[in-house]
């Protein structure tokens, strides 16, 4: 099937142009501003990926929805956006050291960046849900665009930060505040949120500030410790993950007896505990292995944009529009021609945007998602 030539096409776009380090050697800008994009460039795709397989073999679907291939995708996504808010933390608090009237205009550079096109997406979804009449079960802002969640988030996450670091003038106490802030919203999202996706990742948001605090301390110990923390990090890795998207599975195959409270209390702390350590993993491959070329270089320079486009074609050219009991508006029943679609026009409309919102915001570095 063609379908399976996208997995040796991501791994070429990931490793092409990549250096590994030779032995004693380290890879010193693994959290420099170019690999850090070239990391978030590559999770994009990777939640493209992601979203349209749920559309194509996630096991909730109906039977005969369910065509395989792009299996490995469906339960990655979380993954990946725990990449994009380590990536944010660490890059706003190292900002905040370095970078000359960081707090100025704070909420002008950070929060309408993320806001604006957040705005026009779910305008495009809503115009489409109303143009084409869908019945519509959940509350509209909620189901006019499930994948907005992260917008929010993200904000929350800025405006944290601005509490902790600007507000608060001692750093320590800072740190404090945001950890506290991070449980709060663990908190408030288990109380309110649809599901774990809405906050199973954003405590990488801290994990990535208290990185850019204790940086050569952190990079030191992660040195001296390295083989042994990549098989850690690997394990703990794997069977967070494997617990957390399989559970049901493992369950009964040894026998025992589903329960829904136990399965989401175990898949969030299997998701929590997986996405810090996949974060530990990748910093630690990208120690020895530098990655980076100017595909992913630029695909890096616009991932909040690319987050947001992309499911408007996911939705467009599945086989119905946002809820499975709705309408196809394109279907494109063959995966490989499908993930064509997906990203061949959101790519460039993602770009497009995020231009419109640079002019709009008066910016002179494009906006992602870190």
């Amino acid at each position: 099937m063609l379908v399976y030539l996208y997995y040796p096409l991501l791994l070429v776009l990931l490793f092409f142009g990549a250096k590994v380090c030779k032995k004693g050697e380290w890879n010193e800008g693994v959290l420099s501003f170019g690999t850090t994009k070239a990391f978030l460039g590559f999770c994009s795709i990777l939640i493209i990926f992601h979203h349209s397989s749920q559309r194509l073999c996630a096991p909730w679907l109906s039977p005969f929805r369910i065509v395989h291939g792009l299996d490995a995708f469906v339960y990655i996504g979380y993954l990946c956006v725990a990449v994009f808010f380590f990536c944010s933390g660490y890059g706003m608090f190292t900002a905040s050291k370095c970078k000359e009237g960081f707090w100025k205009m704070y909420f002008v550079k950070r929060i309408l960046p993320v806001l604006i096109p957040a705005v026009i997406i779910w305008l495009v979804f809503f115009a489409i849900e109303k143009h084409k009449r869908m019945h519509i079960e959940k509350p509209i802002w909620i189901n006019t665009y499930d994948y907005i969640w992260y917008v929010p988030a993200l904000i929350y996450m800025y405006l944290l930060f601005y509490l902790s670091f600007k507000i608060i003038k001692n750093e320590k106490a800072g740190v404090i505040v945001l950890i506290a802030g991070v449980v709060l919203y663990s908190v408030i999202c288990f109380l309110f949120s649809p599901g774990t996706w809405w906050y199973n990742t954003h405590h990488l948001f801290a994990a990535g500030v208290i990185t850019a605090r204790k940086k050569d301390k952190i990079m030191n110990g992660l040195k001296k410790g390295y083989v042994p923390l990549i098989i850690i990090m690997t394990v703990i890795t794997a069977l967070g993950f494997a617990w957390a998207s399989y559970y049901y599975q493992l369950i009964t195959a040894f026998g025992g007896q589903y329960n829904e409270i136990a399965h989401g209390i175990t898949e969030l702390f299997g998701q929590k505990i997986s996405a810090l350590t996949f974060v530990i993993l990748v910093v630690l491959i990208g120690m020895k292995v530098k990655i980076g070329n100017k595909v992913l270089s630029f695909l890096g320079t616009f991932t909040l944009e690319i987050y947001l486009v992309h499911p408007l074609f996911v939705q467009l050219f599945g086989f119905a529009f946002m809820n499975e009991s709705g309408r196809p508006l394109y279907h494109i029943q063959n995966q490989f021609l499908y993930l064509l679609a997906v990203i061949i026009p959101a790519i460039p409309l993602a770009f497009i945007l995020n231009r419109a919102v640079r002019l709009i915001c008066g910016k002179k570095k494009t906006v992602s998602a870190s």
